[in-house]
């Protein structure tokens, strides 16, 4: 069964694009208006467009693609905006899961989870900081 990350995820991803795009559209709007005026409008214009695609389309579709399954055998993880890919990782290779959060995912409640093997890594974004720090303690609801 196919688990969704926590709703809170899609709060981070916008508290983090509107950290990013203010300074943005700020320093660059004032060094255009120093040194081509002209080309100010058209500046802000295509940003808030490419701010408003990442916000309303890229990001939620990006959160409702994005499952991730803990199965007796196995760790799946899918993901993916226009094309969805699957990643799966057999329980009896993984070598360490870190619990990795920021000061936002803090704040959010939301962790990710980056479970290394032998000959590779997954990583779960989104998943609730309980759960995340059951599955770092080795616990696996199997």
């Amino acid at each position: 069964m196919y688990e969704k990350p926590s709703p809170r995820v899609l709060w981070s991803w916008v508290s983090i694009l509107i950290a990013v795009a203010i300074p943005h559209l700020a320093v660059g709007g004032w060094l255009l208006w120093r040194l081509f005026p002209r080309l100010v409008m058209p500046f802000l214009l295509l940003s808030v467009a490419a701010v408003a695609v990442i916000g309303l389309w890229y990001l939620p579709r990006r959160r409702e693609n994005m499952r991730y399954s803990l199965g007796e055998q196995r760790v799946t993880v899918r993901g993916g905006v226009l094309f969805i890919t699957s990643r799966r990782m057999e329980l009896d290779a993984v070598r360490q899961v870190t619990l990795l959060q920021g000061p936002i995912e803090r704040r959010c409640d939301t962790a990710f989870l980056l479970i290394s093997a032998t000959g590779g890594y997954l990583l779960i974004e989104g998943i609730d900081r309980p759960r995340a720090e059951e599955w770092c303690r080795g616990r696996f609801p199997l």
